[in-house]
């Protein structure tokens, strides 16, 4: 199978990440950023992909152009970039395929559907991407590119990828910021975050085996109110709202008790 050649726009987390895994199957021939350092720190992961700082020198005959930037920078990067041949796709799950017209005849959306941090490795393999085209033609085309890289290629339009996104956020962002909120009730005790790995690794896959609503347990779901109350009062007054909010919406998901 021929290599497909790529340009990754960006130099942030995802792609981090998406650079040396598109460069194993494919060929990573450019990393466009704003700077020219974090441009090549990133192509120093693939093998010959080159590092540059403007978006007007981009490689004009890539068979595709991977914008993995912030999703408000999404728009901006579209209208700065030359029109090409190739695919132009970005990667936000919450960005419309539209950002890019103007970009190339042929545009779409290459989204993974994971948390990505520089330092943290990920296998990518095993993230899930959700594809869109402006064409069956194009969308075909992008999902080929993800199967060299993940074993998990679905298609999805703009509207099924806000509800992934938005489900996302609740799986992800909301419950890593608890863990925070955790940590710093622990850490004020003197104790680690290491101490919850158990519990929370058995209460993932309770979730997954059991489903997240039978799988609830704790003070809210028994409507243990003297624990509730004793606990919230601990708290200072930014957490003690969360801890009633989160409480409530618990309560109220279980009201058969």
């Amino acid at each position: 199978m021929e290599r497909r050649r790529i340009v990754v726009v960006g130099s942030g987390n995802v792609a981090t990440h998406l650079a040396p895994a598109l460069d194993r199957e494919n060929d990573v021939v450019q990393v466009v950023a704003r700077s020219l350092e974090s441009a090549s720190k990133v192509s120093s992961l693939t093998r010959n992909g080159r590092a540059c700082a403007l978006l007007s020198e981009i490689e004009p005959d890539a068979d595709f152009y991977i914008v993995a930037v912030n999703d408000d920078a999404v728009e901006a990067v579209a209208k700065s970039m030359p029109r090409v041949a190739g695919v132009v796709a970005h990667t936000s799950g919450s960005v419309p395929m539209s950002a890019l017209a103007g970009t190339s005849a042929r545009v779409g959306v290459f989204y993974p559907l994971q948390t990505f941090s520089r330092e943290a490795k990920v296998d990518v393999e095993r993230v899930p991407f959700f594809i869109e085209g402006n064409t069956p033609a194009c969308a075909d085309e992008l999902a080929a590119l993800a199967r060299t890289i993940s074993h998990s290629v679905e298609f999805a339009d703009s509207a099924r990828r806000s509800v992934l996104h938005l489900a996302a956020v609740f799986a992800c962002n909301f419950s890593n910021y608890m863990w925070d909120c955790a940590d710093g009730i622990l850490a004020e005790a003197g104790l680690s975050l290491e101490v919850m790995r158990p519990l929370l690794e058995v209460t993932l896959d309770k979730a997954m085996t059991l489903g997240p609503r039978a799988a609830q347990t704790g003070p809210a779901r028994r409507h243990d109110y003297w624990v509730m109350n004793s606990q919230s009062s601990k708290l200072p007054e930014n957490l003690s709202k969360i801890y009633d909010i989160l409480s409530q919406g618990i309560i109220e998901n279980h009201s058969d008790k």
